[in-house]
């Protein structure tokens, strides 16, 4: 497929030699803060009917249980011993994809209040914990196995599913970025200033770049789109012709 806003990432490793037979019908989409992968991956749910999976939701859960119980957010014994306790449901038929993914815990609907700025700014201390990490990489594993799924996060195709059937990294410039989520904070009340925006996805990006378990960076034989000119519909389509391509060739 010749695009401009595609590229193959490197083809070196043993996941990338794995005939199609050997891939789980997953589509992992990875990428950094800003670059539409809720909105995309939710999309591909609805109309695929994929069971959609958002891996930042389950995070922010644990990070919102560590602030609930007044723990040390870099207390990982206690925040993996009170998680293993806990119940977490995770709606994964949104029926828009431009709302949150409805969340659980131990019964209780937290949809909002992991979205809260208190648990934004918790959330990467918790999520590089190593034994989190690996508890939460279970749970979307098993997640999956209810049926096809599209799963977005920062570690997908890198550890979470390295064998799925398509991989996606998607990106977009950090001025593309900035400006979403400038949109998406006013639609939710929250007035930001762009400086303050622009200081939050620098920051992210740099914990989720430089932590020493499950960096974020491009999984190997990933599809690259750079989506800072495209729609969510255009960025949709190019996303679908791959897998459906990858379906027919796994028949």
């Amino acid at each position: 497929m010749e695009n401009n806003n595609l590229t193959n990432a490197s083809n070196n490793s043993n996941n990338a030699a794995l005939s199609f037979k050997e891939k789980v019908n997953v589509i992992a989409i990875d990428g950094p803060a800003g670059s539409g992968k809720s909105t995309i991956a939710k999309l591909l749910s609805k109309r695929l009917g994929l069971n959609y999976i958002d891996t930042g939701a389950t995070y922010r859960t644990i990070t919102l249980l560590a602030l609930k119980n007044n723990l040390k957010l870099d207390d990982e014994k206690s925040i993996l011993n009170l998680a293993k306790k806990s119940k977490i449901e995770i709606e994964c038929k949104p029926l828009n994809e431009m709302d949150y993914t409805k969340v659980k815990l131990n019964g209780e609907d937290v949809t909002e209040e992991i979205r809260s700025s208190q648990v934004g700014k918790a959330v990467s201390i918790v999520s590089k914990l190593s034994g989190v990490r690996k508890f939460l990489v279970e749970f979307q594993r098993n997640l999956a196995k209810n049926g096809p799924s599209v799963l977005e996060g920062r570690d997908i195709g890198t550890v979470v599913f390295p064998n799925a059937i398509l991989k996606i990294y998607l990106t977009a410039k950090n001025e593309e970025r900035i400006k979403r989520r400038l949109i998406q904070q006013k639609e939710k009340g929250d007035i930001a200033s762009i400086d303050k925006i622009k200081d939050e996805i620098e920051t992210r990006d740099k914990i989720d770049s430089t932590r020493e378990d499950s960096p974020l960076k491009i999984p190997e034989d990933a599809v690259v789109i750079d989506n800072t000119n495209l729609t969510i519909e255009e960025t949709y389509q190019i996303i679908k012709k791959i897998y459906d391509e990858r379906i027919q060739s796994n028949s």
